[in-house]
């Protein structure tokens, strides 16, 4: 095994951290902004509102927050599948991009109960 003289460390450690801040501040100047944010609530056992309309090309970021238990928001096609906290613990937050028209189902993704496969709703790009 080899040793390490202990006065790199403290360089290393410090190299590895420049090159994470430039890495971090590089995603932050990249970052979408949305051209609309839309609040979404999720509730056993539906979402409101359940249809969201969009225009091709549109960016927004939905906001969605729970007014009960934890659900998950999935959006098959897009990739999408995160967790919403439960009541008080926050929001969870996508960035969505209508690229394409047609509908796009949401769904939620964490068993919350037994209306749970009824919790869903769609996104129309036209």
């Amino acid at each position: 095994m080899r040793r390490h003289d202990p006065r790199t460390v403290p360089l290393l450690l410090l190299i590895s951290l420049g090159l994470f801040a430039i890495t971090s501040s590089e995603a932050e100047s990249e970052r979408e902004q949305p051209d609309r944010v839309i609040s979404v609530v999720a509730e056993r056992f539906s979402f409101v509102p359940s249809v969201i309309r969009l225009k091709q090309g549109e960016v927004v970021e939905l906001r969605i927050r729970s007014l009960d238990t934890n659900h998950g928001f999935r959006i098959r096609e897009a990739g999408v599948n995160v967790i919403v906290p439960k009541r008080g613990r926050g929001d969870a937050r996508i960035l969505f991009r209508a690229q394409k028209k047609g509908v796009f189902p949401f769904e939620c993704s964490k068993a919350c109960g037994a209306g749970h496969t009824i919790m869903r709703g769609r996104i129309v790009v036209r």
